[in-house]
């Protein structure tokens, strides 16, 4: 059955189109803030790649409310009506292929493209409906939420199973939370949005739909803005070459974690930045945060200790390596407390130091 009852009117349409106003300006804005970050801030390729694909949704999300809001508001003939509604949902729903196929270009969920394939094949469906039976098509729309809702589920698993990202954002049980609790308001709300739910319920009920995406969205943003780049995931390869140095100036421990260091990473190159390293530590001996220097595209990750320093030289700064380096110089000097309280400088002592290393950064365990 129809629903013919449009455009709105009564007591509720101006409460209504304020609130969906709200809804495309909100996620308007948000998703323009990640498109900016992309162009503006040096952050990494993969970074970069997910804050895009989460502008492609919920600016896509916001175009088709808009087209909501101007079909249900302000358009009489049911034709014209169901054409305006309808341009809306596919525009979300090819924006929703490109979120698909910006998360899945450098990481596999279950399979490369699943998604995206299985995304690009609905679009079809609907477009197949859209023609034929153009008064039905917004009914397939739920089921472009149910995909969302399954990738969700697959993507927070995959967070999940890295203890180093889940470590970087806290308690991640809490953010998920949050996170799943957004995505269930916001799709809960937009169903009691939809013409068969309103037709049944009235538009009391669309009001209720439209705060609990406003609701949502905050929780979604909040998840969005904090969760790490998936380059997170890839942190042994982007370690080349790890050193602890004692308080007094001597290394104590020294490894290469490529075959052969590339010539970006030359022997001199190492020597030199150390001693530079050495000659700062000794000036802020004091200094108990972490350090972060840059040099010939690389990045040198300091930790201080206690009686150590940690220093680590990789291609990217990784929250992951961070919280990795701070581990494993908090062990070394747990396990060797009393020996470096007198140290008499006999180096032999730290040898088993090499399997220490192997379980942080060569062991495929999580820590």
């Amino acid at each position: 059955m129809i629903y013919n009852k449009f455009p709105i009117t009564g007591p509720l349409k101006e409460p209504l189109l304020i609130i969906e106003s709200f809804i495309v300006i909100f996620f308007l804005e948000i998703g323009i803030i990640f498109w900016i970050r992309v162009k503006s801030e040096e952050i990494n390729e993969l970074k970069s790649l997910q804050e895009r694909a989460y502008g492609w949704l919920l600016i896509g999300y916001s175009i088709m409310w808009f087209f909501i809001i101007i079909g249900d508001h302000f358009i009489d003939p049911i034709s014209l009506r169901t054409l305006i509604l309808n341009i809306g949902f596919f525009i979300q729903i090819i924006c929703l292929c490109n979120f698909f196929r910006i998360m899945e270009n450098n990481k596999n969920f279950l399979k490369k493209y699943l998604f995206t394939k299985i995304c690009i094949s609905m679009t079809v469906i609907y477009i197949f409906i859209f023609i034929v039976f153009i008064y039905y098509a917004a009914f397939m729309v739920s089921a472009f939420w149910i995909l969302l809702a399954v990738f969700t589920i697959i993507y927070l698993k995959e967070l999940n199973s890295n203890t180093y990202i889940k470590q970087d954002l806290g308690d991640f049980k809490l953010i998920s939370l949050k996170f799943c609790l957004g995505l269930i308001l916001t799709s809960f709300g937009y169903q009691l949005t939809t013409r068969f739910i309103v037709e049944i319920m009235g538009l009391s009920i669309r009001l209720i739909g439209d705060i609990l995406q406003l609701v949502g969205l905050i929780f979604i943003s909040l998840f969005l803005f904090s969760v790490p780049s998936f380059t997170e995931y890839e942190w042994r390869d982007q370690i080349d070459y790890i050193s602890i140095m004692h308080k007094s100036g001597l290394f104590i421990y020294k490894k290469s974690f490529k075959d052969k260091i590339s010539p970006v990473v030359d022997e001199s190159m190492i020597t030199g930045t150390l001693t530079t390293i050495k000659m700062m530590l000794e000036e802020f001996g004091d200094s108990k945060s972490i350090s972060i220097i840059r040099k010939k595209n690389r990045t040198f990750i300091i930790e201080p200790g206690k009686f150590i320093y940690g220093v680590l030289i990789c291609d990217k700064e990784l929250e992951a390596l961070k919280i990795l380096l701070s581990k494993f110089i908090e062990k070394v000097e747990m396990i060797y407390d009393n020996i470096l309280r007198s140290w008499d400088g006999n180096l032999k002592i730290f040898r088993p130091i090499e399997d220490i290393a192997k379980e942080f950064f060569f062991s495929r365990k999580k820590i």
